[in-house]
Order: C-alpha cells, then sequence, then structure tokens
C-alpha cells in the first residue's frame, strides 16, 4: 500500500534510537576495509568492546549493547592472542563464533538461535572474503549485490549494525571506496564504508574514514605507545564534512528517474531538483562539488539543444556492475 511522503515522515521506526558512533551508524551493512596487515580486526575487536562496555570509540560515543562477532579469517587461537595483545580482560558481552560464521546461510541460523537479540547491537563478520557465497560468486556485480543485500536485510530486520571486514587494494596513495577488492556492489549494496587509510603496515598515523550517504568523517589516529593498537590522535580534530543539501537533492532526484538521467538548461534542473541556487552558478557549483557526485557514481556535461545550452546529469548504475 502505498505511503504518503508526509506519513512517512511522521511513521515511528523501530531503528530509531539504535545507533553506535555517536550517532552516524545506524542499523545496517558497513564494509570496515583496509590493507592487509595494518589493525583491522584489532579495530573491530576493540570497537566490540567499547560497545560491549559502552565507553568511547575513537571519540565517538558507544551505547552499551551485546556483539557476536562471526570470526572465519582466524583460527581462535589468533583471536585470543589478538585480545591479549590489546590488553584487554574479557567480557561475557562478547559472543565469538568460529564454526557458524562461513555463510549467510549459517550466520542468520545462528542469529535466529538467539534468544535475547534485543540485548545485541554489534555484529561483525571477519572477513568478507571468507563468506562461502562470496567465494563461489564471480565477483560480478549481478552476482555479489544480492548476497549483500541479503544480509543487509537481515541485519535490518534484527535492528542491527553489521561491520563487514574487507581488504583494499595496496600500493595506493589515495584509499577511497574505489579501492575496495572486488565487485563495486561492496560500496552499492552497503549502508556505508568505514576505511582504515594507513600508507603501509608500518605507519604509525592514520585516518579512519567514515563514507556514509549524507555524511563524511575523517578522524585521525596514531598507534599506541606499544605501537600495536590504532587509538585517537589528540593532537588532531575530527574533520566532519556533511554532503551539501543542493547536492543531495541533485542525487536523491536523478537516482529517482527511472532513466536515472536528468537533461535540462541549468534553470530546469534547478527547478526539477529544488535546489536553492542561482541558475547561473549551476556549472561552477557542480565543478565545485565534483568529489560528492563521483562518489555516488553521478556525472555532469555541459552540451547544446539547438541555440539552448544544456547540461545531462546521469547516474550510472550500470557503471557499478563492471567491478
Amino acid at each position: 500500500m502505498p505511503i504518503t511522503q508526509k506519513e512517512l515522515l511522521e511513521k515511528e521506526f523501530k531503528s530509531e534510537g539504535v545507533n553506535l558512533f555517536g550517532g552516524l551508524l545506524n542499523p545496517g551493512l558497513y564494509v570496515l576495509a583496509g590493507t592487509s596487515k595494518v589493525g583491522k580486526s584489532m579495530v573491530a575487536t576493540t570497537m566490540a568492546n567499547c560497545v560491549a562496555q559502552g565507553i568511547d570509540f575513537f571519540g565517538k560515543s558507544m551505547p552499551k549493547g551485546k556483539v557476536i562477532y562471526f570470526d572465519n579469517d582466524n583460527y581462535d587461537f589468533e583471536t585470543k592472542n589478538r585480545i591479549i595483545s590489546l590488553n584487554l580482560s574479557g567480557t561475557n558481552e562478547i559472543l565469538y563464533e568460529f564454526n557458524d560464521s562461513k555463510s549467510i546461510y549459517d550466520i542468520n541460523e545462528r542469529l535466529n538461535q538467539i534468544v535475547d537479540m534485543e540485548k545485541y547491537k554489534l555484529i561483525i563478520i571477519d572477513s568478507y572474503v571468507g563468506l562461502d557465497e562470496v567465494i563461489s560468486s564471480n565477483d560480478s556485480y549481478y552476482e555479489v549485490y544480492p548476497i549483500l543485500k541479503e544480509l543487509r536485510d537481515i541485519v535490518v530486520k534484527k535492528n542491527l549494525i553489521c561491520i563487514l571486514i574487507h581488504h583494499t587494494k595496496k600500493n595506493k596513495e589515495r584509499i577511497d571506496q574505489d579501492n575496495l577488492i572486488g565487485s563495486k556492489a561492496l560500496s552499492g549494496a552497503t549502508t556505508g564504508t568505514l576505511l582504515l587509510s594507513v600508507r603501509n603496515e608500518f605507519d604509525t598515523h592514520g585516518e579512519l574514514k567514515l563514507i556514509l550517504r549524507s555524511n563524511k568523517s575523517i578522524i585521525k589516529i596514531k598507534k599506541d605507545k606499544k605501537n600495536i593498537n590504532w587509538i585517537l590522535d589528540t593532537d588532531e580534530h575530527s574533520i566532519t564534512e556533511e554532503i551539501p543539501k543542493n547536492i543531495l537533492l541533485l542525487i536523491n532526484t536523478v537516482v529517482s528517474l527511472e532513466k536515472h538521467e536528468l537533461v535540462g538548461t541549468c534553470q530546469e534542473i534547478v527547478q526539477k531538483t529544488k535546489m536553492e541556487l542561482n541558475p547561473n552558478y549551476l556549472t561552477k557549483y557542480l565543478k565545485q562539488n565534483k568529489p560528492y557526485l563521483d562518489e555516488n557514481h553521478i556525472t555532469f556535461i555541459n552540451d547544446r539543444n539547438g541555440q539552448k545550452r544544456i547540461i545531462k546529469i546521469v547516474y550510472h548504475e550500470n557503471d557499478k556492475m563492471t567491478g
């Protein structure tokens, strides 16, 4: 049954009020990615313990709740050594699952067995490439997207936040979503990406980049005194960058169109998207905000239609299927 926009805004969702990372992460599927051996599992383990204790993580509040850690990438003794090296005392609020962690089917079955699911806030899957469904796919967008969508549906239905650990390509000066190894469905089908941006495994300073649909945050981090774990770099300030409202309006309009294509004069585009902008500055504005458009797979070109100057704005959904 259709619902009006007003009714949608007035509707109360079970997921409202469930959040982590200072309210930035809501129920959904997120990718935590970085190059090999830079400390992704260390970060995930620390995050899990912060949730279990209800203490801040990288300066962001983490409401207390239970955690389940599905580990298909490490032996149990390796996980134990990681916990010891992080100087964690251990808690009953974190449940580790090694055997039933190798497929989305097994993970869903295991979650269905938990009777006090309402007490859980966070799921960690370490790692993405260890899932049977991913191993048996040919890593095409068409195959990977439904896999991730199924996992996302599971965690959203259960009102959970899920962190999926994955790798980025090596030897990249600038780490962004396009550096994720494998299909671009990893960014297209998930709720957001957390990038552990470190130049190499020996670097002692780095960034945790949060790439979400309506928020971009960069948190400066550094290695602790023992050079083991990543901690907040208090010498630097977190940089929070929200996607401009006009760009959000443009993105939402183009994506919602049947052909994912918006063509018109500057004035027509401003009117159709309801952007609060002088049409004469539209082209300049799009150039200034091109990084936001690139991240959302949107391009624009200037063209002519007879005597009129027009702009063609396209959402490249099919381009995402080539990864």
